[in-house]
C-alpha cells in the first residue's frame, strides 16, 4: 500500500477530488516487509523548487510567524527564516510593528539547505536607504528587484577591489623577499630580529581582505 499523508500535501486537501490526479512525490519510507510506501508531495515540490533557487535570487513569500528572533515565511512551501538583523539597516525595537502574519512579502535569498527545504532570507539588502524597511516597508518590495541588482553590482565592485589590493600584497611580498635576500644575509637577519617574522604586516593585510 501507498500513504500520502494529510500534512505532506502542498496547497491541497485530502478529499476524494483528488482520485486520479498525478501528483510528484518523494518517497519518505519505505517497507518492504508491510509493502507499504510512505511518500510526500510536499517535499516534491520543495526539491524542485529548491532546485531552481539560488543565493541573491528575490522571492515572495507570507509571513507565517513571529520569534524573538525574527520571522519565518513560507515561500512556495518552504520554510524561510528572515532574522531579526536580516531585515533592516536599522536597528528593530518590535518586530510586530515591522511585520503581521499573512503579510506578504519579497526576500533575497543569502543562503539555502536544498537536503532539508530551508531558506535564509534577508530584506535589509533590498532597502534603498538604510531603515526604509521600518518606515515603508511596501516602497521596498516595489522596487526590490531594481535594488537587488544595484547591491550585487556593488558586492561584485567590492570583490574585485578586494582581489586588486591582496594581488598588490603579493605583490609587495615578492619585493621585500627581494630585499631581504639583497640586503641581509642569514647572520644579519638573526642578529637584527631574533624571532621577528619581517613579513607579518603582508600577512595579516592578506587576511583582514580575504576574511
Amino acid at each position: 500500500t501507498e500513504d500520502l499523508i494529510g500534512s505532506h500535501l502542498s496547497g491541497m486537501i485530502a478529499t476524494e477530488d483528488l482520485i486520479g490526479t498525478k501528483l510528484p512525490l518523494k518517497f519518505l519510507e519505505v517497507s518492504e516487509e508491510n509493502g507499504k510506501l510512505v511518500v510526500s508531495n510536499r517535499k516534491a515540490l520543495v526539491e524542485q523548487q529548491m532546485a531552481d533557487l539560488s543565493r541573491g535570487d528575490i522571492v515572495q513569500g507570507m509571513i507565517k510567524a513571529l520569534k524573538p528572533y525574527g520571522a519565518f515565511v513560507e515561500v512556495g512551501g518552504m520554510s524561510g527564516l528572515l532574522h531579526i538583523s536580516q531585515i533592516s539597516y536599522d536597528r528593530i525595537e518590535d518586530l510586530e510593528k515591522v511585520f503581521q502574519p499573512g503579510m506578504q512579502v519579497k526576500c533575497m535569498i543569502i543562503d539555502h539547505d536544498k537536503v532539508n527545504g530551508r531558506i535564509a532570507l534577508s530584506t535589509k539588502t533590498l532597502e534603498p536607504e538604510p531603515g526604509d524597511m521600518l518606515k515603508d516597508p511596501t516602497a521596498v518590495f516595489e522596487k526590490a528587484e531594481e535594488t537587488a541588482q544595484k547591491y550585487h553590482e556593488r558586492m561584485e565592485a567590492e570583490r574585485k577591489a578586494r582581489e586588486e589590493a591582496a594581488r598588490d600584497i603579493v605583490l609587495g611580498l615578492g619585493d621585500s623577499l627581494d630585499e631581504l635576500g639583497v640586503n641581509g644575509d642569514e647572520d644579519s637577519l638573526q642578529s637584527d630580529g631574533a624571532g621577528v617574522d619581517p613579513l607579518a604586516d603582508v600577512s595579516d593585510s592578506l587576511d583582514s581582505l580575504l576574511s
